[in-house]
Parts: structure tokens; sequence; C-alpha cells
């Protein structure tokens, strides 16, 4: 029915959002708040179940800030289930790892010492921190002269402790290094990755791309993946959006929307009431019309809206992605 009715151009919502696209390209919108993204790497306990080092970690790292949010690629994948992709994991985690602040990789598997191997790369060792065994300090091997060398270059933390032989199964002494981990999470970020044009419907692996859709739900959800999929469409014209899936599953891990199934549709919410970037475009007036459109039509949707939702304060200047 949205689709229907977004293609006539005297409905309400196609008025509302083609004012919305004007104003977009005539002002580009700008980073207004921001969270810490850490994506975190290592093994599983078992299938889809991370480490307790990865759940450890998250969880302290989470209680540090509640602007800090931890991502494991697995969630995303989880989410992106539920709307269908044909994404491989390598290049999932590039996307992940182009958007995120900094790439935690516990080397406790053989995956992880290849993930090593792939965020070692020029582009991405600036971002790293790692956590690695004390035994295995300076033995002189490939990791050890190979990456982990290129990320004492660059200095990027490196982080030893006595792994537990059982840590795959039950908690070892990881607490040993977060005093060193606040610390480099707390450390200035380095750059993420940055658009790779100038008009906001090219989606790409960014902080401004990933906090643009999380405002597009915010204003004309709750949506499902078509139609966000048709909202960009009729705001910018038809072109790939097949980025928008790996948005929507990072967005889903972080927390920053929630997924609900109403009746054989998955449904996309903001968990905030907050956009992340500012618009020359009266945003309230386009998320009333969206919100009583989906009222009269599809109110169902709303049936849960208040579990995890909360308010955001206000910021202060626009800050850099």
């Amino acid at each position: 029915m949205l689709v229907r009715d977004l293609k006539h151009k005297n409905s309400a919502i196609s008025k509302q959002l083609a004012k919305f696209a004007a104003r977009l390209g005539v002002r580009h919108p700008s980073l207004s708040r921001a969270n810490r993204l850490l994506f975190l790497c290592g093994a599983n306990r078992s299938p889809g179940v991370p480490s307790p080092r990865r759940q450890a970690i998250k969880r302290f790292v989470e209680s540090i800030s509640s602007d800090y949010r931890v991502i494991y690629a697995e969630g995303v994948f989880n989410e992106l289930a539920k709307v269908g992709h044909g994404k491989n994991a390598l290049d999932l985690e590039h996307e992940i790892s182009a958007i995120a602040d900094r790439i935690l990789i516990v080397l406790e598997s053989p995956s992880a010492f290849c993930e090593l191997g792939a965020f070692a790369h020029q582009t991405l060792r600036e971002k790293l921190i790692i956590v690695n065994d004390s035994q295995f300090r300076g033995n002189g091997s490939f990791i050890d002269t190979g990456p982990l060398a290129a990320a004492t270059e660059c200095k990027s933390p490196i982080l030893w402790y006595p792994m537990g032989a059982d840590g795959l199964s039950k908690t070892d002494g990881i607490g040993a290094i977060f005093s060193d981990l606040k610390a480099a999470v707390d450390a200035k970020p380095v750059s993420v990755g940055k658009p790779t044009s100038s008009d906001i419907g090219d989606l790409s692996a960014s902080k401004l791309s990933l906090y643009f859709i999380h405002d597009l739900v915010l204003f004309v959800g709750p949506v499902t993946h078509a139609e966000l999929i048709d909202v960009l469409i009729t705001a910018f014209g038809k072109k790939s959006f097949d980025m928008a899936k790996s948005l929507l599953g990072i967005l889903r891990e972080a927390r920053l929307i929630v997924s609900n199934q109403v009746d054989t549709d998955w449904v996309f919410r903001a968990t905030t009431t907050t956009p992340f970037l500012q618009y020359a475009a009266d945003t309230n007036a386009l998320m009333a019309t969206f919100r009583r459109y989906h009222l009269q039509t599809t109110p169902k949707r709303f049936a849960d809206e208040h579990r995890g939702t909360h308010v955001e304060r206000a910021v202060g200047p626009a800050i850099a992605a």
C-alpha cells in the first residue's frame, strides 16, 4: 500500500517526501551527534554464540559510556537473514570495519588470526586494538613480526595477558586488560569511512550513510526493508540501494533500531527520537505525516512502540564523522 501511495504525487506522504528530497538537494545534511562504534572479532563458543572473552569485553566497553556500542558480525548476519542477503562474510566485515571507529580482535582462534591478517591492511590497521596471549609475546613468529609489528608501527594498542586454556568455554582473567582497554577505546578515534559521493542518496560504508538510514527509519517508520527502498527510490530515483541492508543490520546490532515481526513482515523502528544528522528540511512534518499514514493503514506496527525506545538529550554543535 505504501508503494502505491508514494506513486500518487498528490498523496500527503508523497508531497512531504518530495519536499524533504528537494531540501536535501539544496543543502547536504551534516552529522550532529554520533556513537562510538566498536567492531569486536574473535572466536565463538558455539555457532552464533560469541566466546566468554568477547562477551566480557562487550559488557565492559559498553559500561564505560552509553555512547559506546560494540558490534558482533554474527548479529549483523542474523539481522540480514530476515530481509534476505547475498553478502559473503568477508565483504560484510569490511563494510563494518569501514564504518567502525575501532576494530577489537581477540586472538583466540585460527579464524581470529585470519581476521587479523585482513584487518592489518594499511587502510585499517590504525583502528586496531588487539588482545593476545602473553605466552606468545616476542616469539618471532610471522604473526609477531608481521601483523603485530605493523600494528605497533602505527601505535595501535596490543594488550597482553595469560589466556586460560578453557577461555572459549568460560571466562578467564580477561579483566587484567580492562584498564588498558578503557584507555584504548577512550582515545580519539581515527578517521572512519567517508561518503564516496556528495549525493546523500548514494549509500556507502560510511557513518554518514549509516546515520542517514537511521534517520529515515525514524522519519518514515515503522517501516519494512522493502518500503524503505521504495522511499529511497522515490526520493533519489532508481539506483542500487543494496548497501541499505548492511546498514540496517549494523544499526540493529548497535541497538540504534529494533526489528519486530508484524504478521509476515519484519518492521524496523528507531530506538531514539532524535536524528543523528542536521537537515534543512522540516523533518517533524515528514515524520508526523508518515506516522499518521501508518496509524491509519498498519496500526499493528505501533503495538510495542515504546519497547526499547528512549529519548536522547539535545546535543551541541555538529562534529566530524
